[in-house]
């Protein structure tokens, strides 16, 4: 027994020996201590491989995460506050108040495992390790953190289908806020594009400058409130951005336009300016003949018509002025120019306005001198036609008015009897007339509306 395990020794020892003159001979077989280590190594790298693979799992499935609870953390705050102020909730899918616990729970846990994940590739450099003792550590502790990620991973899931409906509104309402974010950006730059437009033409509107630079403010506070993962927020602050660039183009487009107006409306003014003047001379016959047929009590309200029509002249003259200046700068001020303009028609209408008045009321004194009745006709007219309107009326809405109608129509009579005087005092009369006439025309208008 022993001879015969002698022998197979000293076999087993001469084919060790030939198999290492082989190898030095060769190199075509690897010594048997290295393909123990070679074996270490394989498995070390494929823990190493197998745990990779799991840390990608994990955090393709984390990646989303933090935006989506963050959003319906959001959207859950927000709808607590419309329930305090009394009014509805406005979100469907509102976030369970565990949502957050679990959420703060899970991500410590995570982080926890990724960073044991972590410190095992650090601790073990699968591909340097020569020997078999650290290879197999190696891959004991990269299968453990391997296990740990996949364990993570299962938790996640189950996490994502307890929530699944706040999340996916969550992601809903942050992709819906990056989406209104695009189109702010796209509407900035139509909006910048439309005013360069403008600018090369000779052009210019100051208010829409500091507008778009408005919207570019609102475009970069939404940037920051979508990173700080506000959805809410960040869509207001895209929605403001995308509408006041919206304006700006706009109206960037529009000054062309509205450039040619201003031109041809100047032009009309000043040939409007030299009639206003033969206008207002006109006034000084009209006051002589005022003065001299009836009582200042008769057109008192008129005496100053003059003065106000020169003052309302001069403005013109100075808007005038200023318009053509504008007019004439290198660069257009659109909205100045405008302005200029209608302050030029505000003063013009304001001088027609005084020569009509003092020319009307030289006529209706006229005309109330030479027939009192005609104007009582007018009145007589009114009060028939604002009983017929208060008749048709339902009896409690007619009845708010009556009293007012009454009082009304009891002025006529004596008003008929100032007209039909011996010598009438014509000013009081036709005073009298258009107060009656308005207080009717005020009553109808006014049970209209009610």
């Amino acid at each position: 027994m022993v001879s015969t395990g002698r022998r197979g020794a000293e076999a087993a020892g001469g084919r060790q020996r030939e198999a290492l003159m082989a190898g030095l001979g060769s190199g075509a077989a690897p010594r048997w201590w290295r393909r123990d280590a070679d074996a270490a190594r394989r498995r070390a790298a494929a823990a190493r491989e197998a745990a990779a693979a799991a840390m990608l799992e994990l955090d393709a499935a984390l990646s989303d995460l933090p935006d989506a609870v963050a959003v319906a953390e959001e959207r859950a705050e927000e709808t607590a506050a419309a329930v305090a102020r009394g009014g509805r909730a406005q979100h469907a899918a509102s976030a369970p108040d565990s949502l957050t616990r679990d959420w703060r729970d899970l991500s410590a846990h995570a982080d926890a495992v990724i960073g044991h994940y972590l410190q095992a590739l650090s601790n073990h450099d699968a591909d340097a390790a020569t020997e078999s003792g650290p290879a197999r550590a190696a891959t004991a502790e990269l299968g453990r953190a391997a296990d740990a990620l996949r364990e993570v991973l299962a938790q996640v899931l189950r996490f994502r289908e307890q929530y699944g409906e706040a999340l996916t509104a969550a992601s809903s309402a942050r992709a819906g806020a990056t989406r209104t974010l695009s189109a702010a950006r796209d509407a900035v730059a139509a909006a910048r594009a439309a005013l360069g437009e403008a600018t090369a033409a000779g052009l210019a509107d100051p208010a829409l400058d500091a507008a778009l630079a408005g919207a570019r403010a609102a475009a970069a506070r939404a940037e920051a409130e979508l990173a700080a993962r506000r959805a809410g927020a960040a869509g207001s602050a895209a929605e403001e951005a995308r509408r006041t660039a919206a304006s700006v183009a706009e109206r960037a487009r529009a000054l062309p336009g509205r450039a040619a107006d201003v031109r041809r409306g100047a032009a009309s003014v000043h040939t409007r300016r030299e009639a206003l003047g033969t206008r207002h001379e006109r006034l000084a016959p009209v006051m002589s003949e005022l003065r001299r047929r009836y009582p200042l009590s008769a057109w008192a309200d008129v005496e100053r018509a003059p003065q106000r029509a020169a003052e309302a002249l001069r403005e013109v003259d100075a808007a005038l002025a200023g318009l053509d200046g504008v007019l004439a700068a290198p660069v257009l001020d659109v909205p100045a120019a405008a302005a200029l303009l209608a302050q030029v028609r505000t003063a013009a209408g304001r001088v027609d306005d005084e020569v009509r008045a003092a020319t009307g009321r030289l006529e209706q004194l006229d005309a109330v001198a030479a027939d009192p009745r005609a104007l009582l006709g007018d009145v007589q007219r009114a009060l028939v036609d604002a009983r017929r309107f208060l008749a048709g009326l339902p009896e409690e809405r007619a009845r708010r008015f009556r009293r007012t109608f009454e009082e009304l129509a009891r002025r006529l009579p004596p008003l008929e009897e100032a007209a039909r005087a011996e010598r009438p005092d014509v000013g009081a009369v036709l005073r009298e007339a258009t107060s009656i006439e308005r207080g009717l025309a005020g009553l109808v208008r006014t049970a209209r509306a009610d």
